[in-house]
């Protein structure tokens, strides 16, 4: 449906289909576009235009509300999600995090109430998000990057573990590796709900103690999860290492190169990719081609062939966007 608007009215998100110059006459060589930024926007506003013709089924509608920044984002995130999935895709993605949903938060509220780790739930959110990676592991990745800021830690772990899970299968692994993958990534930050909410949630640079505390997380994790008793050595080894850096400047351990362990040096990729390429109510996401690039600019932090399958096999291959 498509519906003509002026110009103040444009929100990130929207997708303009035509545009009116000077009150009377549109453009005689337009190409429609999504909406994606607010610079886009003040261009618009500062040029000969106005009034836009929008495309609802393609976009988002007009909010008469004033959107904050989280919104603006959230609305560019929708109407890209409907550029590149159907909305059968989309609807099939939110419902399964509608179902892992509740194993996971188990997994996070016992970590928090208890310091103990649900594995068997840890095990059912695993099962699922494997289950639905088979057919839909882009959309399922790509829904989950729209956190509110309650659920950062919920789809992020989520979000991780899909992205372990699908670049697992990728190289070649068993599906029993796979799940191992998939349960380490989902884990990975157990051992930050522990930490004070302020610290989760801030949004200036850490104090020095701030960071201390923070650094600790892969430690504690590990150690909640160890005390449950027979849980592979591959998952404690993605909750202790993952992130260490091949220059041996990471933590806790400042492990150089091959003593890394493999799951972790994977999980270091897939952790950093997501955070970078995530949607939070204070920042906005980088695009996929700013967060490769800045991996691939960052000498001595991840496994350079591992790195280069991500890009490949899961970049270049189109399995995400």
């Amino acid at each position: 449906m498509r519906k003509r608007i002026q110009v103040n009215q444009l929100r990130v998100g929207m997708f303009v289909e035509d545009v009116e110059l000077g009150g009377h006459s549109t453009a005689s060589q337009f190409n429609p576009f999504l909406v994606s930024s607010a610079t886009e926007i003040r261009r618009i506003t500062a040029s000969h235009v106005m009034s836009v013709v929008i495309d609802i089924a393609k976009g988002v509608d007009v909010d008469r509300a004033v959107p904050s920044l989280a919104q603006d984002h959230q609305a560019g995130f929708n109407g890209r999600l409907l550029t590149v999935f159907s909305a059968s895709e989309i609807s099939q993605a939110r419902r399964a995090i509608g179902e892992i949903g509740p194993h996971l938060q188990q997994v996070l509220a016992d970590a928090r109430i208890r310091s103990s780790f649900a594995n068997d739930s840890a095990g059912s959110a695993v099962e699922r998000i494997m289950a639905t990676t088979f057919e839909n592991a882009g959309a399922l990745i790509a829904v989950a990057k729209l956190k509110e800021k309650d659920e950062v830690t919920f789809l992020h772990s989520l979000a991780v573990s899909a992205l372990m899970v699908t670049f697992g299968r990728s190289l070649g692994h068993c599906e029993d590796d796979v799940r191992l993958l998939g349960l380490g990534g989902l884990v990975h930050d157990l051992g930050k709900v522990l930490l004070p909410e302020t610290i989760l949630t801030k949004t200036g640079k850490l104090s020095a103690e701030e960071m201390e505390l923070v650094r600790g997380h892969p430690e504690r994790g590990y150690k909640m999860v160890a005390a449950a008793g027979e849980v592979p050595a591959q998952v404690l080894d993605v909750c202790r290492y993952h992130h260490e850096k091949i220059d041996g400047s990471g933590y806790p351990g400042r492990l150089l190169g091959r003593k890394i362990p493999y799951v972790a040096r994977l999980a270091a990729i897939c952790d950093v990719y997501e955070a970078l390429t995530t949607i939070r109510p204070y920042k906005r996401a980088f695009s996929q081609a700013e967060a490769i690039k800045m991996m691939m600019n960052s000498p001595g932090h991840f496994d350079g062939k591992l790195l280069s399958a991500f890009v490949s096999k899961m970049v270049i291959s189109g399995t995400l966007h």
